[in-house]
């Protein structure tokens, strides 16, 4: 069952706590870019009243309404705790970042979210969250934009990363105009990754939502559109088969993905491949460069899919809906009309369609743009009710945690 946001904020309370009797540790980057580390004993600042954090080691509670700026990359260390109240707003000016090694909750409610921004509101102005050594990753509600620039060496960032085999529980949070992958998990993580709404990130390269490495979990009534490689993508190994990654992928809504990496790496609604396994049902697959790929490097024989809505309005699309070449098929519960252009329109509430291939330099999303579904819309009722009754991101019933609240 899932915690709520009063016991996540207790438990990191308490765990901020219980570090405080730890007076000195080693210091080290937890960031896959970067190779520097700081032999010395480090003692992390305590946030109290600061609300400007010059670089360094801090801990403690960023507070609810406040608004902080960040003027230096953030460490928490290993034993130490950073919680972001609702309402909080912490701007970046510079090309900044947060090393997570300790534990990060970050912790919006519907009615207060936290932003993370930048003054620039274009993609790829400071560092994001590093967090390959962190302890635990929990995201609510949260607004986090314009991240992933370049570290020291030009390497883009991705917005969250983690590589280590902890719990990640992302949910109704919004990741606009990043550089790179917006989330990348590459260990034996277990992610939660639920209702959250993801525009415009990648440059040239860069999936939504990465998977590697044996990572397991759910990605459930997420709205992708507009990145520049996959939107979703699973994916173990080139060439270890094991530890293998498992993603359950369901009523999600992917549109316009994978047009800016080119027909080189083309980008997909949903990928499965390279010994990994995966559960795909539900998702509506708009105008993707490729929609749902499973290709003859994923383990086939344990991925399952079917009930999955497709509609192309590009003719060049067509072919690639389930791409040729490839081991994924249509399932006799697939709404998929591979010969008549434009069929089986999804009726979004608000959606232009292109009139060639999506325009690859579109990173922010047009304001006309609204992916919840009319009321009359064919999408209902056309689901795998072991998911849900509806296809796609917005559904008809969303009681327990069901469907897309932005």
């Amino acid at each position: 069952m899932k915690k709520t946001i009063n016991q996540t904020f207790v438990k990191c309370v308490k765990m901020t706590a219980a570090t405080a009797v730890i007076a000195a540790f080693i210091f080290s980057a937890c960031t896959k870019s970067s190779s520097s580390t700081n032999s010395n004993k480090v003692v992390a600042t305590v946030i109290g009243s600061n609300t400007t954090l010059a670089g360094g080691a801090w801990k403690g509670t960023m507070l609810a309404g406040a608004t902080y700026t960040i003027n230096g990359d953030i460490t928490v260390l290993p034993t130490d705790s950073l919680i972001i109240q609702a309402g909080a707003t912490i701007n970046v000016p510079a090309n900044h970042a947060f090393y997570i090694q300790g534990v990060i909750s970050s912790l919006g409610t519907q009615a207060s979210p936290i932003t993370f921004t930048a003054p620039v509101t274009q993609p790829g102005q400071w560092g994001g969250f590093q967090c390959d050594s962190a302890k635990a990753v929990t995201f609510y509600w949260t607004k986090i934009l314009w991240a992933g620039k370049g570290d020291s060496t030009g390497k883009t960032r991705e917005t969250i990363s983690v590589a280590v085999p902890i719990n990640v529980d992302i949910e109704d949070c919004w990741f606009y105009g990043g550089q790179d992958n917006a989330i990348g998990v590459y260990a034996t993580a277990n992610a939660t990754i639920l209702r959250n709404t993801f525009y415009g990130n990648g440059t040239t390269d860069g999936d939504a939502i990465d998977f590697h490495s044996g990572a397991t979990g759910t990605v459930a009534y997420n709205v992708l559109w507009g990145g520049a490689g996959s939107a979703i993508k699973v994916y173990t190994s080139a060439t270890i088969a094991n530890p293998q990654t498992n993603i359950t992928v369901y009523n999600n809504t992917c549109v316009e993905n994978g047009f800016r990496r080119g027909s080189g790496e083309p980008g997909r609604g949903v990928l499965v491949d390279a010994y990994s396994k995966a559960k795909v049902y539900n998702n509506l697959l708009v105008n993707n460069y490729w929609s749902l790929d499973i290709t003859p490097q994923a383990d086939t024989l344990h991925t399952v899919y079917g009930n999955n809505w497709f509609y192309v309005t590009v003719d060049s699309l067509r072919q690639y809906m389930y791409p040729a070449g490839e081991k994924g098929n249509i399932q006799v519960s697939d709404v998929i009309d591979s010969v008549n252009l434009g069929a089986n329109d999804p009726m979004f509430v608000g959606y232009l369609t292109p009139p060639a291939t999506p325009d690859m330099s579109l990173r922010i999303i047009p304001n006309t743009f609204d992916f919840h579904l009319q009321a009359g819309s064919p999408a209902h009722g056309k689901g795998n009710p072991a998911y849900n009754n509806d296809i796609g991101a917005y559904v008809s019933d969303t009681t327990n945690g069901k469907g897309n609240r932005h």
